[in-house]
């Protein structure tokens, strides 16, 4: 068993990049945007860029995982608003399978005050349904990733999650995404023996351990129970380098991918101090790290 440390990663000049840029900070999985996290436009990326990603994402040897939009937002009232979210989730989505990625991670959104109820889940769980029917054939997953549980947004809670993928049938085609800050914030004290198993007690409990398939790793600027989303580099944090040991030592962890999203020790994002923090932890609980190819092979994969 192993674990993977991977990051957030730019796609700026070409998705295809991102393989290069994560190999070269020590990264064994990878995330990326591929459109404007802050835009509505969709992506369209070509038949000669996915063909270059996929080329790309063998010679690298590491996972992919999009990141959906910011914008979206399945608990808004807004049908015009609802149309553009489930269009920019079908679209990552498409290019997720044509491009031979995990996933696409996602926020649900904030029902702005009108309730999680029953009406809401089923009326969620319609939308999701309808961007898994539009390509049923698709192996890529929809995941859904917890928040910090300010305002009104959804998912904060685990139980939340697991009515959702309840609301779905409990359809093996969506995943979960475990924000550690997010969690922090919204009150699982993930940095302590205790705290982190009676979290993960709840996370089997109301989603299941199988529908764990990556983590964010973030350590947070904020205490335990603030509902404030600010992420910290490891071990600047209120977890710490103590709470992220605990973390990666629990059984639910293992073969689960841990991808950075943090600010970087020079401001810049998911650097290698932060990789390299994470394999030390890594390393002195005896767990073993993935066999990547040479990295040479990206260039000649070009």
């Amino acid at each position: 068993m192993t674990v993977r440390i991977g990051a957030h990663v730019s796609s700026a000049g070409g998705h295809h990049l991102v393989f290069e840029r994560a190999r070269a900070i020590g990264a064994e999985a990878v995330q990326l945007f591929i459109s404007a996290p802050q835009q509505w436009k969709l992506p369209d990326p070509g038949d000669e860029q996915v063909g270059l990603f996929c080329r790309q994402r063998d010679a690298a040897g590491i996972p992919a995982f999009f990141h959906g939009v910011y914008l979206i937002n399945f608990g808004s009232q807004d049908e015009a608003l609802l149309g553009r979210s489930i269009a920019s989730l079908k679209a990552y989505r498409h290019f997720a399978g044509q491009m031979g990625v995990v996933g696409t991670i996602f926020h649900v959104g904030s029902h702005l005050g009108a309730g999680f109820d029953e009406a809401m889940v089923e009326r969620i769980a319609r939308m999701l349904g309808d961007v898994l029917d539009d390509e049923p054939d698709n192996p890529s997953l929809l995941i859904l990733e917890n928040n910090a549980g300010q305002g009104n947004c959804i998912g904060g809670k685990f139980e939340e999650l697991g009515t959702l993928i309840g609301g779905l049938g409990g359809d093996p085609r969506v995943g979960v995404c475990i924000d550690t800050c997010h969690a922090y914030a919204m009150g699982y004290d993930l940095a302590t023996d205790e705290g982190c198993a009676t979290a993960m007690e709840e996370f089997d409990r109301e989603v299941g351990f199988g529908r764990l398939v990556a983590v964010h790793a973030n350590d947070t600027k904020q205490p335990l129970g603030t509902f404030r989303d600010r992420h910290e580099n490891i071990g600047e944090g209120h977890i710490g380098i103590d709470g992220f040991r605990t973390l990666m030592a629990h059984p639910a962890f293992r073969e689960v991918p841990f991808l950075l999203e943090v600010p970087g020790f020079d401001g810049k994002g998911p650097d290698a101090k932060n990789i390299r923090r994470l394999k030390k932890i890594r390393s002195e609980l005896g767990i073993e790290a993935p066999k990547l190819p040479p990295i040479s092979r990206l260039a000649q994969a070009r």
